[in-house]
């Protein structure tokens, strides 16, 4: 693939985080937490092999062919079957046209298609472009656009390829090379599947087969065992993983085969799942563990910890594919009895607040591992007293693989704060205002990251790559917070505003502009509504104009909306202001001042019951 833009620098050196800049190569100083106080068992300066995401799936499936891989809906897939799956799948890719640097788009909930398709797409060195179910036909078309994605996998279930969501229309009109359509019963185990033909005929769509740009995913299982050899840098973009980054506007951040193995060691490491540990206590232990995996795998946090992590350590996959349905997963952990759950703070929410929590049995799980959002102290209180298991809270970015952060097991337990750097990662803290000047401990700045887990850059986007890195090399966050003595970060506010409803990412700036869509609209300003230190609802300021004649009800705009943005992006509220909005100094729109506002307003209100979801 040619990388659009290569960071100013000419050389990284990801295991050293030594930074060489052009013909004046210089080295920049390490920016390590205090060895003394570093997760203890873990080693910061460890060597990080620089393989590709295929190269640890052969090692996982070298080293466990025999283990339990998936575990879906009774379904059970050995690490042997679904390197097999892997194989056939990849074959059945490359006669379908897929080669290197063929963006191939994944557009599916959690299911174990999603694996088999993934790692059979990298096998022939093709880049991943991950798509949420969410998206409206209209953001499926613009990533579709801005990421050049030719090949698309979806089910077959109506939610994820109807006229709603166009991915059979996409083909017709040219947008999509191929389309790849995943008949959910057959993932399902025999019994199940037989049912499903039966009973749930009308949720799923039929291809139209006469198309050669559409085919199944058994179609793919006529052309040979293996596919022919690729040869795959870890240099090579394996993952679009598109995000707001800190404007708010979809970016395609790069990440490479190294990048997201690196943080797999990276997390491995902090959590002590090394070959040679297989015996000591370590939380993680390698070949041993059950993963229960709900976050989506579309979403890098569940990606790269819940998948590609839990391979890459011998794990079993207890995959969900509903992350809302909260007795789904309580009864699944009650049977199931996993050990280890990466999970968003409003799914351990959802739980502690169950009403049947004590029915279930939750002791199995030894380890939460926290991120997407802020973790309230008392959830996590909460949650490691219903389960007598350690909750630990990290920080990280899409940009970043996710993770940066992360609370050590035996290390110290702060929990307002997001833990220690990751193995090799250096996090400095900068002014926002000059980022070449570093502030000391204790000083609050914009956290900046260095370490081979961070991105090549924004995909086709050079100027915006440029205006997040240092000229040290650091990523610049948009995120503001401090580092303390012993090398913890605490996050205290955010310059970005994107916002976290139900673990999804919501963008205030495409809400308004979706709201900006209408004739009516003098200005508006879209904010998240805080119920403790987690963002749940939207709510939308609007000052129509002075001539407007169509001032629209909550449900007008809600039917307005819905084909502009998906369901968890309409606000649940609006607000119309006859005077003008509220500004900062130099006229921009100032948002956290209504934040303000709602907030003294919750505090001088009791609290109204919680509306149904």
């Amino acid at each position: 693939m040619q990388i659009p833009y290569r960071l100013a620098l000419k050389e990284r050196t990801e295991q050293t985080g030594i930074v060489m800049t052009g013909k004046n190569s210089r080295t920049t100083r390490s920016i390590a937490p205090p060895a003394e106080y570093y997760a203890p068992g873990a080693q910061w300066d460890m060597a990080i092999p620089r393989i590709t995401l295929v190269d640890a799936l052969n090692r996982a499936l070298h080293r466990y062919p025999d283990r339990p891989f998936i575990n879906f809906m009774g379904r059970h897939i050995t690490y042997r079957e679904f390197g097999q799956m892997v194989d056939r799948t990849a074959a059945g890719l490359q006669q379908q046209g897929v080669r290197k640097c063929t963006r191939v788009g994944l557009y599916m909930p959690n299911t174990p298609f999603y694996p088999v398709m993934m790692f059979a797409a990298l096998k022939l060195g093709a880049t991943i472009v991950n798509f949420s179910p969410l998206y409206t036909a209209d953001e499926l078309r613009k990533q579709i656009a801005d990421s050049g994605t030719e090949v698309m996998v979806a089910l077959d279930l109506k939610q994820y390829g109807d006229a709603k969501n166009s991915a059979p229309d996409l083909v017709k009109d040219g947008s999509l090379k191929k389309l790849i359509v995943c008949p959910m019963a057959d993932m399902l185990p025999t019994f199940k599947s037989i049912l499903f033909r039966l009973f749930k005929s009308k949720d799923v769509f039929s291809p139209d087969r006469s198309s050669t740009a559409i085919r199944t995913f058994s179609d793919l299982g006529l052309y040979g065992v293996k596919p022919f050899p690729v040869n795959i840098h870890p240099n090579d973009v394996a993952l679009l993983q598109y995000t707001g980054g800190t404007t708010g506007t979809p970016k395609g951040a790069m990440l490479s085969h190294f990048n997201i193995a690196a943080n797999v060691k990276q997390i491995e490491e902090m959590f002590g799942a090394r070959p040679d540990r297989d015996h000591d206590p370590a939380l993680i232990q390698m070949g041993r563990e059950k993963f229960l995996v709900s976050i989506p795998f579309f979403h890098i946090f569940g990606l790269t910890v819940g998948l590609i992590n839990a391979m890459a350590t011998g794990s079993e996959i207890i995959i969900l594919p509903n992350p809302r349905d909260m007795t789904a997963t309580l009864e699944a952990i009650h049977k199931h009895r996993p050990t280890v759950f990466p999970a968003v703070p409003r799914m351990l929410q959802g739980i502690v607040a169950h009403q049947d929590l004590e029915h279930y049995n939750l002791k199995s799980i030894r380890a939460v591992i926290s991120g997407g959002a802020a973790l309230p102290p008392d959830v996590k209180a909460a949650f490691e007293k219903a389960t007598g298991c350690g909750v630990y809270q990290g920080y990280g970015l899409s940009e970043t693989s996710p993770v940066a952060t992360s609370h050590p097991p035996c290390g110290e337990n702060h929990p307002a704060s997001v833990g220690q750097p990751m193995p090799r990662t250096e996090i400095k803290i900068v002014d926002p205002e000059n980022p070449d000047i570093s502030l000391p401990n204790g000083t609050t700045g914009e956290i900046c990251i260095r370490g081979p887990q961070v991105m090549r850059g924004y995909w086709n986007k050079p100027d915006e790559t440029r205006k997040t890195m240092t000229r040290d090399g650091f990523f610049r966050t948009g995120d503001i917070g401090h580092i303390d003595d012993h090398g913890y970060v605490f996050i205290t506010d955010r310059l970005k505003r994107m916002l976290a409803i139900n673990g999804f990412k919501v963008y205030p700036n495409m809400v308004e502009q979706a709201l900006y869509a209408h004739p009516s609209v003098a200005e508006c300003v879209v904010i998240g509504v805080n119920k403790g230190t987690v963002k749940e609802s939207v709510k939308a300021f609007i000052r129509y104009k002075d001539d407007a004649t169509d001032k629209p009800t909550a449900e007008q705009w809600r039917t307005f909306l819905a084909d502009k943005l998906h369901a968890l992006e309409i606000p649940r509220s609006f607000e119309t202001r006859t005077e003008e909005l509220p500004k900062t100094v130099v006229g921009k729109p100032d948002w956290k001042k209504l934040e303000d506002e709602e907030a003294q307003k919750a505090n001088a209100q009791p609290s109204p019951p919680p509306s149904p979801r």
